[in-house]
């Protein structure tokens, strides 16, 4: 981990626009101050499952992987977060340690709030506590549509929908009009996304390949006509 040279004035504009926004200039300040703002290489922990949760965290740059990981010492990949994502909120406001572990994909560059900061930022603008609550809602009811789509739709349809969610932060569209989409992740992290086995993943990308909906080269998936993987995921 090491400090990064960040324009405080890029870093407010990409947190103004999530739950921060309704905090003064002078919290701001506060906030964004310089032992704050860090980064992390890829492959590094943000923090890990069991760790004391001391404050929360903003990603003002990058990619980070949620797991959890159980007894027998297997890791599941919950979600990815990327830029404008708050995380720690549940481990925080349980008063608990956390409950999985963040880990750089790619490098990434975030903001730590401390306990301290925290509680003073809430005390002077309840409405930030309220836009967290809203977050850790969303997440919520984010987890449920996830886990009904794993217990009722196919792997190949999984996948479609978890390269639907990758286009946005992850995906491009190259001169020819294709979809370019840059997975940030090894295949068998992708499989414990959509809540399969590492070889029931390699089949529905044969699938996806064989009827033409998606082209894979290493981590680049090529999609020619959004219909059809939007097509695959409505499928059942």
């Amino acid at each position: 981990m090491k400090r990064q040279e960040l324009n405080q004035a890029d870093a407010w504009r990409i947190m103004s626009a999530a739950e921060w926004g309704v905090i003064s200039a002078a919290d701001r300040d506060q906030v964004l101050s310089e032992d704050a703002i860090q980064t992390h290489s890829a492959g590094t922990d943000v923090f890990t499952q069991g760790q004391p949760c001391d404050g929360i965290y903003f990603v003002l740059s990058g990619t980070i992987a949620i797991h959890i990981e159980s007894d027998n010492r297997s890791r599941t990949l919950l979600r990815l977060a990327d830029t404008g994502t708050t995380l720690g909120l549940d481990s925080y406001f349980s008063g608990q340690t956390h409950r999985n572990s963040a880990v750089a994909l790619t490098q990434v560059t975030i903001c730590f709030v401390g306990r301290t900061v925290l509680h003073k930022l809430i005390e002077h603008t309840p409405s930030l506590l309220r836009n967290f609550l809203a977050t850790t809602s969303t997440a919520l009811n984010m987890s449920d549509v996830v886990l009904a789509q794993t217990i009722h739709l196919n792997v190949r349809a999984r996948l479609a929908i978890f390269l639907l969610r990758l286009r946005d932060r992850h995906g491009q569209v190259d001169d020819d009009g294709n979809l370019q989409i840059t997975i940030p992740m090894s295949r068998r992290n992708m499989a414990s996304a959509i809540g399969t086995r590492p070889e029931s993943l390699s089949r529905a990308i044969r699938a996806l390949q064989d009827s033409g909906t998606a082209t894979f080269r290493g981590k680049l998936v090529t999609v020619s006509d959004l219909d059809d993987l939007l097509d695959e995921a409505e499928a059942s």
